[in-house]
């Protein structure tokens, strides 16, 4: 875990991290540990732009190649509806 100066910092991170999260719809841990990795490879990717190198790694988005799950107006279930 990494030190805060401040516990609004925390804070502030932890809200990032669950929206992440909720968003995503993984874990906490899931979601914080690709914020780190995305983190990562745009540190690198930077670095190498300084130094006038093109960087072999491809950007990441923090988002996944999975398909959005359904929302709740797509619920088909009519068994459960009320009468």
């Amino acid at each position: 875990m990494p030190r805060f100066a401040s516990h609004a910092e925390y804070c502030r991170h932890h809200r990032k991290v669950m929206e992440l999260a909720l968003e995503l719809g993984v874990t906490p841990i899931e979601a914080e540990a690709r914020m780190k990795a995305v983190e990562a490879r745009e540190k690198h990717r930077a670095k190498m732009a300084r130094r006038g190198l093109r960087s072999a790694l491809p950007p990441l988005s923090l988002r996944t190649g999975q398909p959005p799950q359904p929302g709740f107006e797509d619920f088909e279930a009519s068994w459960m509806m009320r009468d």
